[in-house]
């Protein structure tokens, strides 16, 4: 259930996927988490790295920047299932196009079987906040990021880093100012 504003609600996971592509068979290699609290302060972080069981599109590792060989020594994705699940309950979801990594996310459950997100759970997406907020304007995250004076450290965009980015974007929407900076953490199960 898409929401248009987190005033009043309760914690709030911002995540972000990197992936192999963007097609029904496409898996998820790389997954960001924030937690933040209802006033949007950083709780906890999550950044896993996975292997996807197959090779990534040319277009989305010149995106991601992981090598097919780095991914081929990491535990796939259903390893981590239940933590992320544990790491994402009971908190509203966030993503800056909710639409891709809640599919994405989505495609990685369903292969596990019943389970996975909540199909019911609220859910934010921050580039429907932006357009919403400044109509005209394009919602790319790069683009809202030069906006409110933020940028990437890098070329290739982490999962991590862009969940911690698009957790800016939304305090920004809510009024709030950036928190200072982030120390970008490596995957926890990176191997």
């Amino acid at each position: 259930m898409m929401v248009d504003r987190l005033d009043g609600l309760d914690e709030v996971v911002v995540f972000d996927t990197e992936t192999t592509g963007t097609s029904r068979e496409d898996r998820v290699v790389s997954l960001g988490m924030v937690r933040l609290s209802p006033e949007l302060e950083l709780i906890d972080s999550l950044h896993l790295v996975f292997n996807p069981g197959r090779p990534s599109h040319p277009m989305a590792q010149s995106v991601h920047g992981l090598s097919d060989a780095y991914l081929r020594r990491q535990d796939p994705f259903e390893r981590h299932a239940e933590a992320i699940l544990d790491f994402s309950r009971g908190a509203v979801l966030v993503a800056h196009n909710m639409s891709f990594d809640w599919r994405m996310m989505g495609q990685e459950f369903e292969r596990l079987g019943p389970g996975g997100f909540d199909p019911l759970a609220p859910r934010y997406c921050t580039v429907r906040g932006w357009r919403a907020r400044h109509p005209g304007k394009r919602g790319k995250l790069d683009l809202v990021l030069a906006e409110i004076g933020l940028s990437r450290d890098g070329q290739t965009h982490g999962a991590y880093e862009d969940a911690v980015l698009a957790a800016q974007v939304l305090r920004h929407l809510h009024g709030r100012a950036c928190f200072g900076p982030v120390r970008l953490i490596p995957p926890s199960n990176e191997r």
